[in-house]
């Protein structure tokens, strides 16, 4: 018999991923291809999007749906690896993010623009990024697979 909570718990999980993931692929996609030539397509302050105001809850709410999946899913032994896998890259993805693209895109969000790093630092920083969607397929993927080791 399947355990309900934590097959919901890791549904929700993935849903939010899902979320989170497709917000990464249109702006890898869409603005990345863009913004450093025209930084006021990232730039709130000059009619730009304001990135904070999608990441901050959906990565906020990423992190409360996979802690209660692991939780909810702990004697689940079959699935459990992998949700702690996913919570691995998960939260590695996001301490790489809160000491290297945070502070340099609220760099690169500041209006003034003789204070804007070089382009070579933009174009990085885009080429970099891509790594954080590639993470995030993955993280998805475990997070599948513990679904499927609970379904069994």
């Amino acid at each position: 018999m399947i355990d309900a909570p934590p097959l919901y718990a890791l549904l929700g999980a993935l849903i939010v991923g899902a979320i989170a993931l497709g917000g990464g692929l249109y702006e890898t996609i869409l603005i990345d291809r863009s913004w450093p030539r025209m930084p006021e397509m990232i730039q709130p302050q000059r009619g730009g999007i304001n990135r904070g105001m999608f990441w901050g809850p959906v990565h906020g709410l990423f992190e409360v749906t996979l802690l209660v999946a692991l939780w909810l899913a702990w004697t689940a032994l079959q699935a459990r690896p992998w949700i702690i896998a996913a919570l691995v890259v998960h939260f590695a993805t996001r301490v790489w993010s809160f000491i290297y693209f945070i502070p340099l895109a609220i760099k690169f969000q500041n209006v003034d623009t003789a204070n804007q790093p070089h382009n070579e630092k933009k174009y990085q920083w885009v080429k970099l990024s891509r790594w954080r969607v590639l993470l995030g397929a993955g993280v998805l993927l475990m997070l599948a697979i513990a679904i499927v080791k609970i379904v069994g």
